[in-house]
């Protein structure tokens, strides 16, 4: 099983721009992600352009998946 932690933002326009984190910490609060989430909205430091994708945290949640191979050519 794969476990990731996946951050949904709002941009200025309200559009929804989504960023995984992979292997995340287990068991983190929602006032600690959050709290780090308006950090990063605060540095303003992911940009498409001119246009900041993480204007506004708007949620978060773990995803886990489990992978099953079906074919691969790799030894």
């Amino acid at each position: 099983m794969i476990t990731i932690l996946k951050l949904k933002f709002k941009d200025v326009t309200g559009k929804s721009h989504f960023f995984k984190i992979a292997n995340p910490k287990k068991g983190l609060d929602k006032e600690t992600v959050r709290q780090a989430m308006e950090m990063m909205a605060s540095a303003h430091l992911i940009k498409k352009g001119e246009e900041e994708l993480t204007a506004t945290p708007a949620g978060a949640k773990y995803v886990t998946t489990t992978e099953e191979a079906v074919y691969s050519d790799e030894v």
